[in-house]
């Protein structure tokens, strides 16, 4: 199997229902009758394979797996052709980068050519798109006559580049066999054991990840030890390391090493390792007071300021939690000494994280300004993401203790009736609602928003009335309690209260992330709704972290409102763009109000649920005015 193709069997076996050529096509971004032809020859490799691509009329494409052992025997044999003879551009470019970057010598044109059975022109083709992904690691690929291409720039870039393809493959297929390139699998599993033994010695605790990121660091170390090529020492200040404990780890870790694997290692990469372990989060098993009196003063007073602020802006009910602030600290503490060292971290699970967890990941982003300025650094999405992992557990442990929703009755048919109606609800809903009482019409303006949850009226309110309601009759029949309920459980209707029809916008001409942003951002202005600088503090936050979603879905929002409202606007775009690593055409503008007041929760979760549902996105994206969108919309 080509790269495309196997993009192509990673999209079927991830689906349990049938999935159509156009959405194949926009991700991985070419037309359905590529896709049509790539089924077809995927069906003539799948012959005894145990399985085939059903073409299913009106529906799409679904992946029948008759025989999973003969499936699963199918795909590591293709895999293992794949890795070794590329054939298609993307997959030529793959295998140049591992080349250029395990070169201990020069290249020369004309051997990688006849290696990958390629013109010369081919290959100076594909050599180019290697010279634009190294140059981001601000490496260089220079040509010298008579000797052939040499990489060139420092010994910490190339080692981050080659940290960065074993962590950033995406194909999961390759997953068990993506380091192999760089040293045996035995070496491999020596290196971990040997991790896992030190750190057992002195009593050092490691995260999986943390393990995985200094397994990796070790492993590339070795393959440049092997080739001579080393750090700089001037990197690393030798007297402030050498007193640490994680230098004494690093040392009986690569004592170990040189023994087992039969190396040689200079005093400057033990300095490399003792860095990566400091670089580490901890699980300390401490008191929180013992915690804190660890800490320096900026770090206690930068963590406070976060946590306020986020508290400020987005009303989380979390600035009294102490566990909060002490996991926060901790994360810290090393997560400024990797970026003030340039030292690259991991997180396998970010994307994850922006789905299922935005109000947290929002509050990271958040936290994230305040982290920068305070310590001057420039702390990555990916650092980010694990930060929204502690303002997640702050959340969920909140929502453990939320108390009932809050009822406020208004009834203008006299004191009997009013009160009538308080007992009949109160016994049909009094362990689920604390009711506020009854009031008249009139009295109404008494109470603030933030004081009620909803209200259930007899009367019709006016327009000027923000808080959620609903009308009943008087007498509160079976319908009227079924109407309530249904308020109760699903949290109102969420796209009746955040999106207004006139925001909805159809197959907008735009070609970049930029122009829809621009676009959608002027018209908020034009009519009124948010102030000057809209489409600027949109842009200010992409720069953060992109807000696409997969599944053909952004969700942009700004760093800082710019009105008094929570609400959406909604468009499609004619054609797919590139947004971030994925293709977007449906868009969500969300803008949440400056001081919000009102649990945000339902509303992410219905634009959660949003982003998973393929088949509505699909709608969504074909509907051809305002109407049909609002109604594919309310039926999330």
């Amino acid at each position: 199997m080509n790269t495309r193709q196997q993009q192509i069997m990673k999209e079927l076996i991830g689906e349990s229902k049938p999935i159509t050529g156009e959405r194949l096509g926009s991700i991985i971004k070419v037309t359905p009758r590529t896709i049509r032809n790539d089924i077809k020859d995927l069906n003539h490799l799948l012959v005894n394979s145990g399985a085939t691509v059903l073409s299913l009329r009106s529906q799409g494409y679904l992946l029948e797996i008759i025989n999973q052992e003969d499936f699963n025997n199918f795909i590591f044999s293709s895999v293992e052709f794949v890795n070794n003879i590329p054939v298609e551009p993307e997959d030529r470019v793959q295998y140049l980068m591992k080349k250029v970057l395990l070169m201990s010598n020069y290249l020369k044109v004309e051997d990688l050519a006849d290696e990958l059975y390629v013109s010369r022109s081919t290959l100076k083709n594909d050599l180019r798109d290697v010279k634009v992904i190294l140059k981001k690691y601000n490496l260089n690929l220079d040509h010298k006559a008579k000797y052939g291409l040499i990489l060139t720039g420092s010994e910490r870039n190339i080692r981050f580049a080659m940290s960065e393809m074993l962590f950033n493959r995406s194909n999961l297929i390759m997953e068990k066999n993506h380091q192999s390139w760089l040293l045996p699998q035995d070496s491999l599993e020596i290196i971990n054991q040997t991790i896992l033994e030190e750190i057992s010695n002195f009593n050092f605790s490691l995260s999986d990840i943390a393990l995985q990121n200094l397994a990796v660091h070790i492993a590339i170390a070795c393959k440049r030890v092997k080739n001579q090529r080393y750090m700089e020492e001037r990197e690393y200040n030798f007297e402030d390391l050498i007193t640490k404990k994680e230098y004494s780890i690093a040392k009986e870790i690569i004592r170990n090493i040189e023994i087992k694997l039969h190396l040689q290692f200079p005093q400057v990469e033990i300095l490399y390792v003792a860095m990566h372990l400091l670089g580490t989060r901890l699980l300390l098993n401490k008191g929180n007071s013992e915690i804190l009196n660890s800490f320096d003063e900026k770090i206690v007073d930068t963590v406070n300021q976060l946590i306020n602020q986020v508290e400020k802006q987005m009303n989380l009910g979390i600035k009294t939690d102490k566990e909060l602030f002490t996991a926060i600290a901790l994360h810290l503490k090393p997560a400024i000494h990797r970026f003030k060292n340039q030292m690259n971290v991991r997180n396998p699970i970010l994307e994850a994280i922006k789905v299922n967890y935005p109000v947290a990941f929002e509050a990271a982003i958040k936290a994230g300004k305040i982290i920068n300025e305070s310590f001057e650094i420039n702390i990555n999405e990916h650092e980010i993401g694990y930060i929204a992992l502690h303002f997640g557990t702050a959340i969920e442990k909140r929502n453990l203790k939320k108390k009932p929703k809050r009822c406020l009755i208004v009834c203008t048919t006299g004191l009997g009736s009013s009160q009538l109606l308080l007992y009949k609800m109160m016994a049909r809903f009094g362990n689920k609602l604390t009711f506020l009482g009854t009031t008249e019409l009139h009295s109404l303006p008494n109470y603030r928003d933030d004081e009620v949850d909803f209200i259930v009226s007899t009367v019709p309110l006016p327009n000027t009335i923000t808080i959620p309601h609903i009308l009943i009759n008087t007498l509160l029949g079976n319908s009227e309690l079924s109407k309530i309920e249904q308020m109760m459980d699903e949290d109102f209707s969420i796209v009746d209260k955040y999106l207004k029809e006139d925001l909805i916008y159809t197959n907008i001409p735009c070609n970049t992330y930029e122009e829809v942003i621009k676009y959608l951002g002027e018209e908020l202005i034009r009519k009124g709704i948010t102030e000057d600088g809209m489409v600027e503090t949109v842009l200010e936050r992409e720069k953060v972290a992109s807000t696409s979603y997969g599944n053909l879905v952004a969700i942009p929002h700004p760093l800082e409102a710019k009105a008094p409202n929570t609400f959406w606007t909604i468009a499609t775009i004619k054609k797919p763009i590139d947004w971030g690593k994925n293709k977007v055409q449906f868009v969500c503008l969300l803008h949440v109000a400056k001081k919000n007041k009102e649990d945000l929760k339902p509303m992410y979760e219905t634009l959660v649920r949003l982003v998973d549902d393929s088949v509505r996105i699909q709608k969504l994206i074909n509907a051809k005015d305002r109407t049909s969108i609002l109604k594919a919309l309310k039926g999330i």
